[in-house]
């Protein structure tokens, strides 16, 4: 009887979050307003962590927080309220020395400080990029609309270089089994710009670096870098996107290497990490 009376509680507990009464005592329901969905991405070879965040309101505004040098932040596109919207990313909270915990006084900084306005149903790409010691790219906000393109039988990838402090580069993008011949897929690549997208068989999918003019001579992994093969969804499950997956649009982000005794994560090379545009298909039910 008890265990009756606590489910009876507890479903009129859920009846009231989920809906509000006017004042006629008719049920109301709320909707979503108008989303734009949004990525970040720290492309900042030379400082600490970031947190992203809207400051004008925080309903449909996820931050994203504590994102490394060449990562993406959590959870990928989230909704955004679309319109204008003001904009400031700081170094992370949580950033520690050798165990002490940075001055408040930098954490506070504001690094961006910036208005947007974005557009119901488009997907935006932002990228922080650049640099904040003297003699490098000024750091800014790289905010790309993406087009993304119809989802296919193959899959659709695209390469982006975002690395201020890597000189331009040949482009290869092959299975990866044979030795590199012919043109590059893209010729003496600079930073700031974007590939369109261009559709692939299904199968291994890997980006190889080279110096300008030079098939030889490898930047960053000599074995290029691979996109995963991704897993094939089922009733039970949906798909991974993956090289091997229908459906999958990618995108390949060029990073050079963090600058030497930066807060920067870690890396030596210049490199290539691959992120997901959109998933293929949903194989279950909703």
């Amino acid at each position: 009887m008890r265990v009756s009376r606590f489910l009876l509680v507890v479903a009129g507990m859920i009846g009231v979050q989920a809906c509000t009464a006017d004042s006629t005592g008719h049920p109301t329901t709320f909707t979503n307003p108008p989303l734009a969905y949004i990525r970040y991405i720290n492309a900042v070879s030379d400082t600490f962590n970031m947190d992203f965040r809207a400051i004008d309101q925080v309903e449909f505004s996820q931050p994203f927080l504590n994102v490394a040098y060449r990562g993406l932040g959590d959870g990928n596109f989230q909704g955004w309220q679309a319109g204008s919207r003001h904009i400031r990313v700081f170094p992370n909270m949580s950033i520690t020395t050798s165990g002490v915990a940075v001055d408040p006084l930098v954490v506070s900084q504001v690094l961006i400080d910036t208005t947007f306005s974005f557009t119901a149903g488009q997907y935006y790409t932002i990228i922080h990029t650049g640099q904040y010691r003297a003699g490098g790219v000024k750091a800014k906000l790289w905010i790309i609309n993406d087009a993304q393109p119809a989802q296919g039988s193959g899959i659709a990838v695209r390469v982006l270089h975002a690395g201020a402090n890597q000189p331009n580069v040949d482009v290869w993008v092959t299975d990866g089994a044979a030795a590199l011949a012919g043109a590059a897929t893209i010729s003496n690549m600079s930073f700031g710009t974007a590939q369109a997208y261009q559709a692939r068989a299904l199968g291994a999918t890997n980006v190889k670096l080279t110096n300008v003019g030079d098939a030889t001579t490898a930047v960053g992994s000599a074995s290029g870098y691979t996109m995963g093969a991704g897993t094939v969804g089922s009733t039970l499950a949906d798909p991974l996107g993956g090289s091997g997956v229908a459906g999958t649009i990618a995108t390949a982000f060029i990073f050079g290497p963090s600058v030497t005794g930066s807060k920067a994560a870690a890396a030596a090379t210049a490199s290539v990490v691959w992120f997901m545009d959109k998933q293929p298909p949903r194989t279950t039910s909703p």
